[in-house]
C-alpha cells in the first residue's frame, strides 16, 4: 500500500526549534501544528502553550477541554482547536483568568509577553506584497494570512495609496476588527526588531539600509538603545514604530525568566 497525504503526527526529535518541549523522553510524539496563518517553523502549537509553556493543563486532554470550552482567544477570535499555529505578534487571550499575551522573538524562540487589555487590542503585522482585486480596488497582504482592502473611486486615489504603502512597511491594525490604525514606512531613524535569524529578538533604530538584488542580499543596520550594532538581513525586520516602540518589550532579565519556565 502506498501512503497517500502528509503525516498526521510528528516526532519530537524533528519538531521545529521554537517548540520549547524536552526532545528525548519517554514519549516520542509532540502536537503538529494544523495549516493556519504562520507556517510550521515559525509558529506554536496553542496546546504546546497552555500545556507546556503557561501550565494550566498537565494532559492533553485536559488541554482539549480547556480549548473546546472556548476559553482561549487568539487576535480576538475564539479558537477551538488545539493544533492551531500561533506565531509571531498574535494576541493570545484567556478569559478565565483575563489574561493577555503577545507572542515576541527572543534568541531563535518565541516567548510570550503579558500585556494590557488595552495593548491587547491591536496588533502589527509586515506588508509582502499588494495587488489590484475586483472593480480595480487595492488589496495590502500582510504576514499572518491577512488581507486589508483599500476600496477607490479613482486613479488619483489608487496612485496614491500604491504610492503610500509599500512591501516592507508595516501597519498596526485592529483585532478582530483589521482596521488599519497606523502606517509605519521603512526608512532610516524607524525602530524595528529583529525577528528571525542569529539576532532574532534585538530591537532598536534603524540606522543604514543596503539595498541589493538577491535573496537576503539587502542588509539593516540596528542600533540598540545600548548603542550597539547589528547587521542583519531586511527580510528579517519588523518595524514596530516611529521613534519608539508602539508596543511593550521585556527586559532581558524576563526574557530569561520566561525561557527557563518554559524549558
Amino acid at each position: 500500500m502506498t501512503k497517500h497525504g502528509a503525516r498526521r503526527q510528528l516526532k519530537r526529535v524533528a519538531a521545529p526549534k521554537l517548540f520549547p518541549i524536552p526532545r528525548k523522553i519517554k514519549r516520542r510524539f509532540v502536537i503538529k501544528p494544523i495549516p493556519g496563518p504562520h507556517p510550521a517553523a515559525r509558529s506554536i502549537p496553542l496546546g504546546i502553550i497552555i500545556r507546556d509553556i503557561l501550565g494550566y493543563a498537565h494532559t492533553l486532554r485536559e488541554v482539549r477541554k480547556i480549548v473546546h470550552a472556548g476559553y482561549v482567544k487568539v487576535d480576538g477570535k475564539v479558537v477551538k482547536d488545539y493544533k492551531f499555529p500561533v506565531g509571531l505578534m498574535d494576541v493570545l487571550e484567556l478569559t478565565l483568568t483575563e489574561e493577555f499575551y503577545r507572542i515576541l522573538p527572543y534568541k531563535r524562540r518565541l516567548v510570550l509577553h503579558r500585556i494590557t487589555p488595552d495593548e491587547a487590542k491591536f496588533k502589527i503585522a509586515r506588508i509582502i506584497g499588494k495587488r489590484y482585486v475586483k472593480n480595480g480596488n487595492i488589496q495590502l497582504n500582510l504576514e499572518g494570512g491577512r488581507n486589508i482592502l483599500f476600496k477607490v473611486n479613482n486613479d488619483e486615489e489608487r496612485k496614491r495609496i500604491l504610492q503610500t504603502y509599500k512591501v516592507g512597511d508595516s501597519l498596526m491594525i485592529s483585532i478582530p476588527k483589521q482596521e488599519a490604525l497606523k502606517h509605519f514606512t521603512l526608512t532610516e531613524n524607524k525602530y524595528a526588531i529583529i525577528v528571525a535569524g542569529r539576532h532574532m529578538g534585538i530591537h532598536g533604530r534603524i540606522k543604514e539600509i543596503h539595498k541589493m538584488y538577491g535573496p537576503r542580499a539587502s542588509t539593516v543596520t540596528i542600533v540598540t538603545p545600548n548603542e550597539e550594532e547589528f547587521i542583519t538581513a531586511l527580510e528579517y525586520v519588523l518595524l514596530i514604530g516611529d521613534d519608539r516602540p508602539e508596543i511593550t518589550l521585556p527586559t532581558e532579565e524576563e526574557y530569561e525568566r520566561v525561557i527557563k519556565r518554559a524549558i
